[in-house]
C-alpha cells in the first residue's frame, strides 16, 4: 500500500476509494470504536459488496488488529520508523 493510500485512510469517503472499499473501511471504523453498534444499514450495505465469507475475514483482519494495538499500547510498545532497523 502506498503512502498516499495509507493518508487517505483518514478519509473513508475518498473517490480514491471503491464503492466496497468506503464500506469495508466505514464497517472497520465502526467494528473498532463500538462493535456492538453495526447499525442495520452500514450491514446491509457491507453484504452489497461481500459475501458471508468476505465479512467474515473482514471482521477477523480488523479484530485481529485491534488487538495488536491494544497489546501494544498495554506494554507501552513503541512504534517504529518504516525500513527499521535498518
Amino acid at each position: 500500500m502506498s503512502q498516499e493510500s495509507i493518508d487517505l485512510l483518514e478519509n473513508p469517503e475518498s473517490d480514491q476509494w471503491t464503492p466496497a472499499e468506503r464500506v469495508a473501511l466505514r464497517y472497520a471504523e465502526q467494528v473498532t470504536r463500538d462493535a456492538k453498534r453495526v447499525s442495520a444499514e452500514l450491514w446491509a450495505e457491507l453484504q452489497q459488496h461481500f459475501d458471508a465469507g468476505e465479512i467474515v475475514e473482514l471482521t477477523a483482519a480488523t479484530s485481529l488488529f485491534n488487538m495488536f494495538n491494544r497489546f501494544n499500547d498495554a506494554l507501552q510498545v513503541e512504534v517504529t520508523q518504516p525500513g527499521w532497523p535498518e
